[in-house]
């Protein structure tokens, strides 16, 4: 079974779970407003802004390192139900935050910029045909193969879109990863099957999946959706890859509003 880890954050399988109390009852919806005491480094905000028009070789240099770099944005960029053991300033979503993100269009636009922005530092555009392409394979290559802490951070990208409303493109992602690494299955399978379309979701295509024959279930895969102390919370079913609001019992609090011993 796969569990989502992470060098830039994330938690390692068996890890001890501590969140610190929040300033704020929903603090990633008040970053992606902008309205939050902590904010990205300059440099990663800048291409926040302009990294659809890096045409010239020194702007996509420039990119590439500062993205490459900087290990607090990640986080804040691609929010999911994980809490970041590097950045310990970032929060993981509770169920109530991720409802009001999905359902919030001004947000959801600026979080598929932002997909589109990571996406590109892969060296990955959506082209004309509205299709997934890589452009730059040296990057591509560099990103997973040299410096491969970004095969975690892809773990946290894949889990964050589909938690957010994006699973479709999630998987559309995940399959072009699949036919790139086709060569090093290895790398795949350890890091990326287990982000595959469950029996729950319908609809499964074999050619998604690294192995046919082994239908994979929402209960034995949500570790890479969310950390092993939300397993069990109502809340946690394959509805948190739909596009819907997830059901919440009215009694139950956030765990990120407290700390956790």
């Amino acid at each position: 079974m796969g569990q989502c880890t992470s060098s830039d954050g994330d938690p390692q399988p068996g890890s001890r779970v501590v969140l610190k109390a929040k300033i704020r009852e929903f603090p990633n919806i008040d970053f992606y407003k902008g309205d939050y005491p902590i904010n990205l480094h300059p440099s990663v905000s800048f291409h926040q802004k302009h990294w659809m028009n890096n045409t010239q070789n020194h702007q996509l240099t420039k990119f590439y390192s500062d993205l490459e770099s900087d290990k607090q944005y990640m986080q804040w960029l691609y929010p999911n139900f994980f809490q970041s053991f590097l950045n310990m300033n970032s929060y993981r979503l509770t169920p109530q935050e991720r409802n009001k993100f999905v359902q919030d269009p001004d947000i959801m636009k600026q979080y598929k910029q932002n997909v589109g922005m990571f996406l590109r530092f892969l060296g990955i555009i959506r082209n004309e045909r509205q299709e997934l392409e890589i452009i730059d394979e040296p990057q591509f290559d560099q990103c997973l193969f040299t410096y491969t802490h970004n095969l975690n951070r892809i773990q946290r990208f894949i889990s964050s879109m589909s938690v957010l409303g994006m699973r479709e493109e999630a998987l559309e992602f995940l399959h072009l990863l699949q036919n790139k690494l086709s060569k090093k299955h290895k790398v795949y399978i350890s890091k990326f099957a287990g982000f595959e379309p469950l029996q729950e979701e319908g609809g499964l295509d074999s050619t998604q999946m690294s192995d046919p024959n082994n239908k994979k279930s929402f209960a034995e895969y949500k570790g890479n959706y969310v950390q092993e102390d939300l397993h069990e919370e109502p809340w946690v079913s394959v509805a948190i890859l739909s596009k819907e609001a997830v059901e919440i019992p009215q009694q139950e609090n956030s765990i990120n509003d407290k700390d956790i011993i």
